[in-house]
């Protein structure tokens, strides 16, 4: 039984933009991000700007951020984006990954002082439609000797630990991106369904992706554009962080990672690092599965199209209310709460409390420039 109600959470974008700018005033040492956009000499460290050099045609150009270390054999590869390092499936393998990226360079757009990486080698291919499910969004490229960490130095964070956690709700974390630097945040939703537009055309294409088992982190401010290909990490107080998600989207109000687990198997893969200590595998299991939470994911999966079709949702959710009262909900995520669209909700699915957070539209986030010397 369906009941209908709705709920809005606006942010206010005028105190958001003040607030920034209060800040900016601030910083000694230039905005957060600033030196992850600067040209580093090899090896580099990750968490940084690079472009796939094919990234670039009259109108724009593209820069994202190579993200982390991974291994296959004795054969190493920079983790990033499809959409970032093979341009959303239109890649061809062995095309050069450069840093820094192109928007970073001097002039914009060009050349200047970048060196080859690594070279495109495997990407996942993107499903787009909405009605195919895609489960990540990730691609690598095998490093070129001796143009990256060989311990996969990730510029603020370090080396990550090998063992990995599963992405769990109110869960602290961090990620180290070309755009924010290290910025940190909290896991609010899992089991996320989600339409990402966007794909194509830097970021402003009109190709749509469906994403099945996501997870959101809250607050906007953990990403912004060119932080796509960005490792999330889970906060430790000991012991090297350990690897959560591949972030690859976002909107003004969350950020959208895919679980990193599944990042590595899809790819298969592995991170490159030393056997994780004692510490650090304590860090990585996972807190016992609240039951709640897995009853609320049953009844939303088996509501998903149903839901994905009402009015302005983009994606749906499970998490705790906003309330604090620690129920368990599923959550509607909107284009834009309107009147109605919250009347069209369903206030409660099979006993499930449902609630409303207007997201705006969730697209994927690479950073692009428009140079009057890129070259035709």
């Amino acid at each position: 039984m369906i009941q209908h109600m709705g709920r809005t959470l606006l942010r206010g974008r005028r105190v958001v933009i003040l607030v920034t700018c209060f800040v900016l005033i601030a910083w000694a040492d230039g905005p957060p991000g600033a030196n992850h956009k600067k040209q580093q000499a090899p090896p580099i460290k990750l968490g940084t700007s690079g472009s796939n050099v094919k990234d670039i045609n009259s109108s724009f150009c593209c820069v994202g951020t190579l993200g982390a270390l991974l291994k296959k054999g004795t054969a190493t590869y920079i983790l990033s984006n499809n959409h970032v390092l093979a341009r959303s499936n239109t890649a061809a393998l062995g095309e050069a990954i450069m840093h820094r990226g192109y928007v970073d360079t001097i002039p914009g757009c060009s050349k200047n002082g970048t060196f080859n990486v690594a070279n495109l080698s495997q990407f996942v291919s993107l499903k787009f439609g909405g009605t195919l499910n895609n489960t990540v969004d990730a691609a690598i490229a095998k490093t070129i000797s001796g143009k990256v960490s060989s311990t996969g130095q990730i510029l603020d964070i370090g080396t990550v630990s090998t063992a990995t956690a599963i992405p769990a709700l109110n869960m602290n974390v961090k990620k180290s991106g070309r755009t924010t630097g290290v910025t940190s945040g909290k896991i609010t939703s899992v089991n996320v369904t989600v339409n990402v537009g966007g794909y194509g055309a830097c970021g402003s294409g009109t190709n749509v992706a469906k994403f099945v088992g996501q997870f959101f982190v809250t607050p906007g401010s953990f990403s912004a554009g060119g932080d796509s290909g960005s490792l999330i990490v889970k906060t430790v107080s000991t012991g090297r962080p350990n690897p959560v998600g591949l972030l690859f989207a976002g909107s003004t109000s969350v950020t959208v990672g895919s679980p990193i687990n599944a990042v590595l198997s899809a790819l298969g893969a592995t991170f490159v690092g030393v056997k994780p200590s004692t510490q650090e595998v304590a860090n990585a299991m996972s807190e016992p599965i609240d039951p709640r939470i897995a009853a609320a994911t049953d009844v939303k999966n088996r509501y998903d199209d149903a839901l994905l079709k009402l009015p302005e949702v983009v994606g749906h959710g499970v998490g705790y209310s906003e309330s604090g009262s620690g129920v368990a909900v599923i959550k509607l995520f909107m284009r834009k709460a309107t009147r109605e669209a919250r009347q069209a909700a369903p206030s409660q699915i099979e006993g499930v409390p449902v609630e409303i957070e207007e997201t705006g539209e969730i697209r994927v986030v690479p950073d692009c420039g428009s140079e009057s010397n890129i070259k035709k």
